[in-house]
């Protein structure tokens, strides 16, 4: 039999970064949600392959949450559709692929032969991380890092054995990113490398990663794409977590600023390229580090005319005024909060989201008096959206003056309640 036949009766499973099986060159459907009972015991006997699990653990994976009077009738039942299930799928000949033989549960290998590829990424990666020899060493590194897709049955994440497992896939493809990233720098092989980060920040969402599409990007002299990778990670960071760029990543800001330089041209032109992109009608929304600079701006002119400027902080709390973090409604709340801002305030003002459950807003030009209609004119255009559920916004503000440390807070509460 030659080479081309063999590979045809391959099943390839794939399990890093999602779970989907191909037979030959053809993928096989998967009409269940991965969660399910039968597809676990499906993920369990594909990974235990030709070695086998044995019932008590297989039982304890499956069912070691669930208070069930009789584990073992139930796993039966599951034995016998999942065998239904791969008589659907109509590939392998009728052949029964599972077996249950002195106390284990195995996958039929003689049968229908398996390749996972968890298997392939782990024995490159260690394979890779054990090499002395540089440029075998740094071949075997791109191709292991290239092989991983992402976190091991991420459906599953919450069993604890799909969670061991992830971690040790994990840190070997931490491993592996690492020795590249010191390898390639060395090589000067940078272009590799910003390949490798930018799959990398695709899987994981470290700060370290984009750095090193950052240095990278820097070292190619491509200043303004790095400007561009910066932009996105500040923007994750502080609007899904709430944190500001580390000095690292400021660092890199400055290193960036100082070498973006502009081609020349007239004057026609820097204004066209200087058009606001996105919504123009409203209060202007950008990201906090164009916050930041809109404030200190307002803030110096402040000093020379006198025109009063005010920062509010908008949060979102549930009925009992605690703000508002584990709803899973929260997203939808807050787009529609930056709709309602953008609408009640005018074009001069200035906001920015500060973590996941709030917005904070440069009013311009307000006076004191003045800021609980603004608070009220937000509220209104809020609950018009007509959101079900008890749910309220808190404002604080205080004087936009930068010398002014002890300005008092104003706390003009939130809005009303409503149920609908």
């Amino acid at each position: 039999m030659n080479r081309k036949s063999v590979d045809k009766t391959i099943l390839q499973v794939n399990m890093l970064g999602g779970f989907s099986l191909v037979y030959g060159k053809k993928p096989l459907p998967n009409n269940y949600s991965g969660t399910s009972k039968m597809m676990q015991l499906f993920q369990i006997l594909l990974y235990a392959g030709r070695e086998g699990i044995p019932r008590a653990e297989l039982i304890e994976r499956l069912y070691g949450r669930e208070e069930l009077e009789d584990a073992g009738a139930t796993l039966r039942v599951n034995i016998y559709r999942l065998r239904k299930y791969i008589q659907k799928l109509n590939c392998f000949e009728n052949t029964d692929c599972i077996w249950f033989q002195e106390g284990l549960y195995r996958w039929n290998y003689c049968a229908v032969p398996l390749e996972r590829d968890t298997d392939r990424f782990r024995l490159t990666a260690e394979e890779a991380l054990q090499e002395t020899d540089p440029d075998k060493k740094a071949e075997l590194l791109k191709e292991a890092c290239r092989m991983y897709r992402g976190e091991f049955l991420p459906e599953l994440a919450g069993e604890e054995w799909v969670a061991i497992e992830s971690c040790k896939y994990q840190k070997l493809y931490v491993d592996c990113i690492n020795e590249a990233s010191a390898l390639l720098r060395e090589r000067q092989e940078y272009e590799e490398l910003l390949e490798l980060s930018a799959q990398a920040c695709g899987i994981y969402f470290f700060e370290e990663y984009y750095l090193m599409q950052i240095d990278c990007l820097m070292a190619l002299g491509r200043y303004k794409e790095a400007m561009e990778i910066y932009d996105t990670a500040a923007a994750f960071y502080f609007e899904e977590l709430g944190l500001e760029p580390s000095e690292e990543m400021l660092e890199r800001f400055r290193q960036m600023r100082e070498k973006i330089h502009y081609n020349a041209s007239v004057i026609t032109d820097i204004k066209q390229g200087l058009q606001e992109s996105e919504e123009k009608n409203g209060a202007y929304f950008c990201s906090y580090p164009g916050f930041v600079d809109c404030y200190h701006i307002v803030c110096r002119m402040a000093e020379r005319s006198g025109q009063p400027a005010f920062l509010m902080l908008c949060t979102l709390v549930d009925g009992e005024g605690m703000p508002l973090t584990e709803d899973a409604r929260l997203d939808r709340y807050m787009d529609k909060l930056k709709s309602a801002i953008r609408s009640a305030l005018r074009r001069g003002d200035s906001f920015t989201r500060y973590g996941n459950n709030q917005f904070l807003v440069l009013l311009v030009g307000i006076r004191q008096e003045n800021c609980e209609i603004t608070q009220s004119r937000v509220s209104n255009c809020f609950l018009s959206y007509g959101f079900r559920g008890k749910i309220s916004i808190r404002y604080e503000v205080y004087p936009a003056a930068e010398e002014n440390e002890t300005a008092g807070e104003l706390l003009f509460g939130q809005s009303p309640d409503w149920q609908q």
